[in-house]
């Protein structure tokens, strides 16, 4: 989790009132912040992935005032109307699709509020970015440029600037092989014939996201009117972000106009709204709260409460973590306080435990990690591109979901061994060799009442030049001899791997896996330049053998 430094002071004088030191090493870890260490005007906090707006002192200032009752309810922001445009090319859907704008003036920037902007910068860039990624954020002097401004893409040697930090003009090409930002963003690009720029009328260029910003808009004590962007992959979360930064800078003071993105306002602050129905709060809570009582909570975590048939609750615009009534009752539960909620043994009649196969997954994963593989974590839906058509395999039935958000995430995977050459996807820019596995539940289809079934398998990828199938029997091996049984393997082709280069696994007479060295199809398929060999094990059979 994010670790913040804030100075104590400022904290104070945004919160209008001194909160005693114990109370907030105490009672203020509740609301998705760890207070660590207060010592003298220096606090070290650290926030939970889910409230990235805690990443700022104005952010925690704005959610204590509420919640140690100084200022409760909806904080109300006011975006006036501006004239600046920014116009989105097309060239940018491929590489960077989404970018939002503000403007924040009469801002008084000292060292201080500099500091803390960075600060947050870099951490939303960690945390709702992941490492630039997914969104990345520039802040501009916007006296030293001309609007209106334009997001596009060029090649890499079309374009020149002075990049922060540096005293003479480079290509963008330069940049990223080069620039200290280049070299350790550059992965985010290195698929793209194309990069991202915003310009500005009189042709200079602002920012080269997600790399670094032109030396030309550097923010100093001096700005008194601040250009914000916020590019990247996703449209939702570079709206939040957006809204995370103008809101910190408006409880500095700072005045916020609107950017017209391709004919849509932004930033938008206004609140979002959710019904709360009481029975089912007080069903999930276990506590018995009136509609008044239920609606002073949700005011003491900076809620707007509406009358209605249920509890209309206005959420505000830099929350990106509310999704369902269950994130509301969470919040209505840490302002009750869980120290104040009594508590009782459950009416059941049997004592859980935990299931056989679990135990022996977690044999299997110490056995596996202390061989010198990585363990992965992917994603249990996966889409039929990746299971099927990647995998030179011939499509089978496969758990469906009905009404899927996005293509990639559509269908429940039957197999882990797609998910491990993913995982090896996204690592190419790492040193090898390279040794993942991943010991998880696929769906498969068959007979019982819900017309499917989680199995537990086991499934491994080594990469590296020169790999073959022998890389991955030393693994398998490795894991017979320290589970105590023995494999063999009988030759048996499969169309992912190359010919006379695969088997399959057997214990006794069972079938248990397979292993093999995958063919250049697949890994073109991948974009994989080096060799790959791997092997896939079904964990409740092997159980059964032990």
């Amino acid at each position: 989790m994010p670790n913040i430094e804030i100075n104590k002071d400022k904290f104070k004088e945004l919160l209008g009132e001194d909160i005693d030191d114990e109370k907030l090493l105490k009672e203020a870890s509740y609301l998705g912040a760890h207070w660590h260490s207060i010592e003298q005007d220096k606090a070290e906090v650290e926030t939970y992935p889910n409230r990235p707006d805690l990443l700022s002192v104005e952010g925690l200032a704005r959610t204590y005032k509420a919640f140690f009752g100084l200022s409760t309810g909806l904080p109300g922001y006011h975006v006036n109307e501006g004239e600046i445009e920014l116009e989105v090319d097309k060239s940018v859907e491929e590489v960077r699709p989404y970018i939002g704008g503000a403007v924040v003036r009469e801002v008084d920037l000292t060292e201080e509020l500099i500091n803390n902007l960075i600060q947050l910068q870099e951490k939303l860039h960690e945390t709702m970015g992941r490492r630039r990624d997914k969104l990345a954020i520039g802040l501009h002097d916007l006296s030293v440029l001309e609007p209106n401004f334009r997001y596009t893409a060029v090649k890499p040697e079309e374009v020149s600037m002075v990049p922060l930090g540096k005293d003479r003009e480079m290509q963008l090409g330069e940049i990223v092989e080069e620039h200290e930002k280049g070299i350790e963003y550059s992965w985010i690009l290195e698929d793209h014939e194309k990069y991202p720029i915003i310009k500005d009328s009189g042709g200079n260029v602002l920012s080269f996201p997600p790399i670094i910003n032109n030396q030309l808009t550097e923010v100093d004590e001096k700005t008194k009117e601040i250009f914000v962007d916020v590019t990247g992959k996703n449209k939702e979360a570079v709206h939040k972000c957006l809204n995370i930064i103008v809101t910190a800078l408006a409880d500095r003071g700072g005045r916020v106009d609107s950017v017209n993105v391709d004919g849509e306002e932004l930033p938008d602050l206004s609140p979002t709204r959710m019904e709360l129905e009481l029975d089912y709060l007080n069903s999930v809570s276990g506590l018995d709260l009136s509609r008044e009582e239920a609606s002073e909570l949700l005011k003491k975590m900076n809620y707007g409460v509406k009358a209605g048939k249920e509890i209309g609750v206005e959420i505000p615009a830099y929350r990106t973590d509310i999704m369902h009534q269950y994130d509301l009752i969470e919040d209505v539960v840490i302002a009750y306080g869980y120290d104040d909620i009594e508590s009782a043994l459950p009416q059941v009649d049997q004592i859980g435990e935990q299931k056989s196969i679990e135990d022996f997954s977690s044999i299997v994963r110490q056995i596996m990690t202390s061989a010198g593989a990585l363990e992965a974590n992917t994603y249990f839906l996966s889409s039929k591109e990746k299971l099927f058509d990647r995998m030179e395999q011939e499509e089978q039935e496969i758990v469906e979901m009905k009404n899927p958000l996005t293509r990639d995430y559509s269908v429940l995977r039957n197999w882990l061994s797609p998910s491990m050459l993913e995982v090896l996807n996204n690592n190419k820019h790492h040193s090898y060799p390279q040794e993942f596995f991943e010991t998880e539940d696929v769906a498969l289809i068959d007979d019982s009442s819900t017309g499917s079934s989680n199995k537990r398998k086991l499934a491994y990828v080594v990469s590296d030049e020169g790999v073959d199938f022998n890389d991955a029997r030393k693994r398998l091996q490795v894991l017979g001899r320290d589970l105590g049984i023995r494999f063999n393997v009988k030759a048996s082709e499969k169309p992912f791997f190359k010919a006379n280069r695969s088997a399959d696994i057997f214990l006794e007479e069972k079938k248990v896996g397979f292993i093999g060295e995958y063919n250049s199809k697949v890994l073109e398929s991948w974009e994989l330049e080096k060799e790959v060999a791997g092997f896939e094990l079904d964990l409740e059979e092997v159980q059964n053998y032990r």
